[in-house]
């Protein structure tokens, strides 16, 4: 290998960090409105206009435009209804935690679904890696109930998925048995592999993350909401094509006068209501909007809260335009000023923002992401509920007509009615699972009635109040949701089971589509070869990466290659910690309590209350794009703060981050300071297996963000006009 080169390693480091930033630029980009204008196909693009969107286009046009169903709708579908409805989505500009003070659910969720897309990217543009000469060949049985046998087994599983043919094993075998038992060692072993990576993030997604408990209580309204009795009645008609014209009609048919006017004639208004899922979806974000009213209402009434004056400026600010949001937002970063500080000085007439004391200020700050809760609600539901034309409605009718073959059948295959039962009475027990348990081991009186099918749910409270002690024994660990997943997969085994026995048809189609996925994994011969010698590191990829590296000059060469094996070793040290977790969990789930050494003698479980962050390496790269987000200053006056100084992540009861400083003094609002101080102090415990130590992971973000900045930098200097679609 030249000395100007990188080694395997290197080049797998510099491969990862491409990546990850560019996937997640790319989804951050859709905040901009003109962003779908250069996305490309199957979105209008000018000619001569490079895509901005290489990855997420790439993976959209290879993975999911040639799905059956989809593969036949309109481009119209596309360049019309979907592309207007994400404009519209970023011309609403939507609050930024920046702004808010706080890590949202909106970041949370885009952060997390970049984490797992990166996997998908390098997949795609790498493929997947072969096996070195030098590894000893898959063996033959595998133990479900040994991480080893797992790792190896997930591992040796795509392997053949991609390069064997385990996948017409897989549709041959579930055709003929809907028990996991039936199956190979091989498929058991990496069915128990992705059953606990679920669970992990499903544990992570509801306990860890800022608004966990925010997107359970969203989940719990709308399936409060959801007439499932109607539903799985329409859904028991024999008739393919009248069940599928009732379910349209439950759930898209707009019921208003103005709708029978308009059916008979009497009027041509294209107002005409809202349909079930749009009633569903107003009627959500209306209790939203009313609990987020009352409490801002608490907070101008509040004895020690601003004056008036202030609070009308932040109120005024909230419904500014985009320009002067943008505007307040780069002046708080740049003069290292808090974003009230700022929009108090801009506002007219002026508010001197010296006047707020700094427990003022922590009110200030709560009030005005009050607002902008208020503000994105609205937003929400003038978009997806009372836009003229009524897009949405129409694309899902598109969908449906697209999809109509495959509805057609599965109806025919499967009981969908008892389909629709078994995902009620998943979600009804997801529901009691997240949510934190009493002192008793019993979980809350929320978590009681969540079976509950009551037609009037009382509005929630707002995810970020306190609703009482919690300790660590109560937060839900992974391995409740590995329980939750144990009781209800067998439903999911049954579904597929019969789809692949009674539509062969349908099962056919999607095998291909499968095929022409798994081919898009694939290396070329002379990736192959050099993976296969250990001379890879990012597969496909490895020849343009080194190429591109070698053209910089020298000096900058070997300061990235220090960089680069610092990350490595980080990569190196992730795998073996989510190893380390994964083992835990199988340690605790297991029928026996204790473990019994080569010696004999019994060893505790490692996690006497369970284990609160389970495996998987996107955890990490999903905490590294959040630590990396910008918080305006917890002072009028103070450096901007960083996702990795917010401790709201770590909170098992999902409460919102704290607004203040680190030290709890910054106030959250009017009686969040000690509440944030106590759930901060509540959840050291629980948090001591997380992500590490805050200033370990900022410092682990600064050095993956060098090595991306100063890489792009040069190549850019050097003439390389972007490295996603020119690879």
């Amino acid at each position: 290998m030249p000395s100007s080169s990188l080694d395997a390693a290197q080049t797998h480091a510099l491969f990862d960090v491409l990546i990850h930033h560019q996937l997640y630029a790319e989804i951050e980009a859709f905040k901009d409105p003109a962003t779908i204008d250069h996305y490309g196909y199957p979105f209008r693009k000018a000619d001569g206009v490079q895509t901005t969107s290489p990855l997420l286009q790439n993976m959209l046009n290879k993975f999911v435009l040639p799905l059956p169903g989809l593969n036949s709708i309109g481009l119209d579908f596309w360049q019309d209804k979907i592309r207007t409805l994400v404009a519209k989505m970023a011309e609403a500009e939507l609050s930024e935690s920046y702004d808010k003070g706080s890590i949202g659910a909106r970041k949370a969720l885009a952060t997390a679904i970049s984490s797992l897309l990166e996997y998908v990217a390098r997949g795609m543009l790498g493929g997947y890696p072969v096996r070195a000469e030098k590894e000893a060949v898959a063996k033959k049985d595998y133990n479900a109930s040994k991480p080893e046998d797992l790792l190896e087994a997930w591992d040796d599983g795509m392997r053949e998925l991609i390069y064997g043919d385990l996948l017409d094993e897989l549709f041959k075998k579930t055709a003929a048995t809907g028990k996991l038992e039936d199956h190979s060692s091989l498929v058991q072993a990496a069915h128990e592999y992705i059953l606990l990576n679920i669970a992990s993030l499903l544990h992570h997604i509801f306990i860890m993350s800022p608004d966990g408990q925010y997107l359970l209580r969203l989940v719990e309204n709308v399936h409060r909401l959801i007439p499932y009795y109607v539903v799985k009645q329409t859904l028991r008609v024999g008739n393919a094509a009248t069940m599928i014209n009732g379910m349209v009609r439950l759930v898209l048919a707009k019921l208003s006068v103005t709708a029978v006017t308009n059916w008979i004639g009497l009027t041509n208004n294209t107002n005409d209501g809202m349909n079930l899922m749009q009633q569903i979806i107003s009627t959500v974000m209306a209790w939203d909007t009313s609990e987020f009213q009352r409490r801002a209402k608490q907070v101008e009434s509040s004895r020690d809260a601003p004056k008036k004056e202030a609070l009308n400026a932040i109120k005024s600010h909230v419904y500014a335009s985009r320009d002067t949001h943008d505007a307040a937002r780069n002046i708080s970063i740049q003069e290292s000023k808090s974003i009230i500080a700022v929009i108090l000085e801009s506002a007219n007439p002026p508010v001197k923002a010296e006047s707020l004391t700094e427990h003022q200020h922590g009110i200030a700050l709560e009030f005005y992401s009050t607002y902008q809760s208020i503000r994105d609600r609205e937003e929400l539901t003038k978009i997806l509920c009372k836009m003229q034309p009524d897009l949405l409605t129409s694309a899902i009718r598109d969908l449906v007509s697209a999809f109509d073959p495959v509805i057609r059948a599965v109806h025919n295959a499967v009981d969908l009615s008892g389909t629709v039962a078994d995902a009620e009475s998943f979600l009804n027990d997801l529901i009691k699972v997240s949510k934190p348990k009493k002192g008793n081991g019993d979980r809350s009186r929320a978590g009681s009635t969540a079976n509950s099918r009551s037609s009037s749910p009382a509005r929630p409270a707002p995810a970020s109040m306190d609703t009482g002690p919690t300790s660590a024994d109560s937060v839900p660990t992974v391995e409740d949701y590995v329980q939750l997943l144990r009781k209800h997969m067998p439903s999911t085994h049954k579904f597929v089971h019969q789809v692949c026995k009674n539509a062969p048809d349908l099962a056919s189609q999607y095998r291909t589509y499968a095929h022409s996925v798994l081919a898009e994994l694939r290396v070329t011969a002379a990736a192959k070869t050099a993976e296969e010698t250990g001379d890879g590191g990012a597969g496909n990829m490895t020849r343009p990466i080194r190429a591109l590296f070698a053209s910089l000059p020298a000096v900058t060469q070997d300061e990235l290659r220090a960089l680069l094996d610092q990350h490595e070793t980080h990569l190196h040290t992730l795998k073996q910690t989510s190893h380390a977790r994964l083992k835990s969990i199988m340690h605790s789930t297991q029928p026996s309590a204790t473990a019994t050494t080569a010696n004999g003698s019994s060893k505790p479980p490692p996690h006497p209350h369970g284990t609160t962050h389970g495996p998987g390496m996107y955890l990490s790269r999903w905490h590294s794009l959040l630590d990396s987000a910008l918080i305006t200053p917890a002072t009028l006056h103070g450096p901007v703060r960083h996702g990795w100084e917010i401790k709201g992540e770590l909170d098992g009861k999902g409460l919102k981050s704290d607004m203040g400083g680190g030290n709890g003094n910054g106030g959250g609002g009017a009686g969040a300071t000690h509440k944030r101080v106590a759930s901060k102090d509540r959840v050291q415990e629980v948090a001591g297996d997380g992500n590490g130590d805050a200033k370990e992971r900022q410092r682990e973000t600064e050095r993956v963000e060098g090595v991306c900045v100063a890489f792009i930098v040069v190549v850019v200097v050097h003439g390389w006009d972007g490295w996603a679609w020119k690879l």
